[in-house]
């Protein structure tokens, strides 16, 4: 089966994911969506759709790419993931982000949690990093999931 991985990421966090997916996955084509390629996606069996959340809201490449490719998406295997710092909310960023009614047809949808690299951020987002750190409990601990990237790839295959 030919799997299609489609991401978008800002810092880099996505991207890593994306990239250990696809190198546990036979026949993956990973694209990222912020360097515009573009992709018959009617030619993949199962398509993997990754974002980063910024402000409760999914990257707005991955947003144009689903609404774009909407009614394809409603009819093949779907999973999505997401990268961010406060994985406890990632339902709720799912349900405001994508339709109830592509997220029923799934065949997962999880976080992978994320990272706050002050180095990697610029401009407004770094100043939001700095304030969200200094307020984060000192046992919360920002990171990877790769407990859930497994359970997510296992459930892919």
């Amino acid at each position: 089966m030919k799997t299609l991985i489609v991401y978008a990421s800002k810092t880099g966090t996505t991207e890593k994911c994306a990239g250990i997916i696809g190198q546990n996955l036979k026949d993956a084509t990973i694209i990222n969506l912020s360097a515009r390629q573009n992709e018959d996606i009617n030619k993949y069996d199962k398509i993997i759709i990754g974002t980063p959340i910024r402000m409760g809201m999914i990257h707005k490449k991955v947003k144009e790419f689903i609404n774009k490719n909407v009614e394809i998406l409603k009819n093949k295997k779907v999973a999505y993931f997401i990268c961010c710092g406060f994985a406890e909310n990632y339902k709720q960023y799912f349900e405001q982000n994508i339709s109830k009614e592509l997220l029923e047809k799934a065949i997962t949808y999880d976080t992978f949690g994320g990272e706050m690299i002050l180095e990697k951020q610029k401009g407004f987002d770094k100043f939001i990093v700095k304030m969200v750190s200094k307020n984060i409990a000192q046992d919360k601990e920002i990171k990877i999931l790769t407990e859930n990237i497994d359970r997510f790839i296992e459930k892919i295959k």
